[in-house]
């Protein structure tokens, strides 16, 4: 048995990032300054949420004006999203988005997140599309701030967050390889397709005649989940796969269809 460290088992890293409004008492909410994303820091969302039933009064009016669909301009919408104020920051998202500057994505990302971790649960298909983009290059904050705004949509049960982090965690990308969320999601949102997902991990790792010990432990904990809320035809191929790794002789992955 190999001896190399398994390349899916990884030390979990997520961070909660707080918000922090982006302008201070001395200088004016809304200013001409060139877009520069705010440094995102801290361990609490708390921050963020409070602002949105805080917001100065000038901000409150460019709120009512942008939900009732009135004239608001890139700056207003900028400073607004600054805040922590989830729709503006959406918005801000969009904006940034349609500018259609790739060097633009990584701050379309921080907006976006900010969105999401405020329950705005359809901010996370943008996200998604920037994370899958290779034309971008993302900050490791925004990135962190990234992780974690879809991780705690995953929790609230977002079906197309919890997909999503499935797929970046299998594939090890953006956020790297890891096993241990990765199993975590598939036991919290056991569903036929996810059931599948796991079926075809543990396929994976066991098809590696190099594999360690901890992989194929790993695998055979994918084969459960998968024996337990899969279809009758993976429930049938996962208990096939769990009963041959008790017989190292008769461990052939190589014909299994996930």
């Amino acid at each position: 048995m190999s001896e190399r460290t398994p390349n899916l088992v990884v030390t979990m890293f997520a961070t909660v990032l707080s918000l922090q409004p982006a302008c201070s008492s001395a200088s004016p909410l809304i200013s001409n300054k060139p877009l520069v994303a705010p440094v995102v820091t801290g361990t609490s969302m708390a921050a963020a949420k409070a602002t949105v039933t805080t917001l100065p009064p000038e901000l409150q009016r460019v709120r009512k004006r942008l939900l009732i669909g009135k004239r608001v301009s890139y700056r207003e919408v900028q400073a607004l999203a600054d805040y922590g104020d989830s729709i503006g920051a959406f918005r801000m998202g969009e904006r940034l988005i349609a500018i259609n500057d790739p060097t633009l994505a990584t701050d379309a990302l921080h907006y976006f997140s900010i969105a999401a971790y405020q329950n705005r649960g359809y901010a996370v298909r943008h996200m998604v599309e920037i994370l899958s983009r290779t034309d971008v290059k993302i900050t490791p904050a925004h990135l962190a701030q990234a992780e974690g705004a879809l991780r705690a949509q995953a929790l609230r049960g977002n079906a197309k967050a919890i997909d999503s982090l499935i797929r970046f965690y299998s594939e090890g990308s953006p956020f790297g390889a890891k096993a241990d969320q990765l199993e975590a999601l598939f036991k919290t949102s056991a569903d036929g397709h996810n059931a599948q997902s796991a079926f075809r991990m543990a396929v994976t790792l066991l098809s590696d005649p190099g594999r360690t010990s901890e992989q194929t432990e790993q695998a055979a904990r994918y084969l459960e989940i998968a024996k337990e809320s899969g279809s009758i035809g993976v429930q049938a191929s996962a208990g096939n796969l769990l009963a041959t790794l008790g017989n190292p002789q008769t461990q052939d992955n190589s014909g299994v269809q996930p």
